[in-house]
């Protein structure tokens, strides 16, 4: 709203190229508004964003996002095929090869098992797929084009924990590929990027390693201390009868 105050303010924050960040915060920290302006979901109302210098507002909304990749906690589906919801996030001419890496890394296999296997329509929403079902397929479909910039917001909030734990296995080599950003409810993510960015009331309080964070920063580590259980994601994971 034109009178309510900003959600972010004053935040200065550099990803290396060939960097994973994870962005961590207490909720209502603004992670979500955060990840949501780099492909321009939302539209920046003061300052900027580059990626590899070049200001993402002087880029078509389609050359930004053949460029940067998302995942979110509450993914998009569409009605069409689990292997063209897949491959939306492909360049022209992918196929098969590209579609069952993607599924792997995803852990999302069991797309094979379904009536038709990747052929198989989903329907809008793929409201057909429990939670996790379409956690992976939208994370196979920011996968799967080999993206310069990732962004992942939660995206594997539905998981058990033995299946996040495949994925981020998997994910590793992914994103030692790429440039990410990572928004983690779990130390298991957190750890997956190089370093920790810790949002704070709108504002970026520290950066660094997460063992430096534990150290320095009694917020971080207050955080850190309640999220190392299964199920503090905040969403009904699979498995867990909800």
């Amino acid at each position: 709203a034109p009178d309510s105050p900003p959600l972010l303010a004053d935040v200065d924050l550099h990803i290396r190229s060939g960097e994973s960040m994870a962005l961590v915060g207490a909720t209502g920290s603004g992670k979500t508004t955060l990840t949501a302006l780099v492909p321009r979901l939302h539209e920046v109302t003061a300052g900027r964003i580059t990626l590899d210098g070049e200001d993402i507002t002087a880029l078509s909304r389609e050359e930004l996002r053949s460029m940067v990749a998302v995942a979110f906690e509450e993914p998009t589906l569409f009605s069409a095929t689990v292997g063209e919801n897949v491959l939306m996030g492909a360049g022209a001419g992918a196929g098969d090869e590209e579609l069952e890496r993607a599924l792997a890394v995803a852990q999302a296999d069991f797309a094979h098992a379904l009536p038709e296997g990747t052929g198989t329509q989903v329907g809008e929403q793929g409201l057909s797929l429990s939670g996790g079902q379409r956690q992976r397929l939208a994370l196979a479909r920011a996968v799967v084009g080999r993206p310069r910039f990732l962004v992942l917001d939660d995206p594997l909030s539905a998981l058990d924990v033995h299946t996040e734990a495949a994925v981020e296995a998997a994910l590793r080599q992914v994103l030692a590929d790429t440039t990410a950003l990572i928004v983690a409810h779990r130390p298991s993510t957190v750890l997956l990027a190089d370093r920790v960015a810790l949002l704070s009331e709108g504002r970026i309080a520290a950066v660094g390693t997460h063992h430096e964070l534990l150290r320095t920063s009694p917020e971080y580590a207050h955080l850190m201390s309640g999220l190392d259980k299964p199920g503090d994601a905040g969403g009904p994971q699979e498995g867990d009868g909800r």
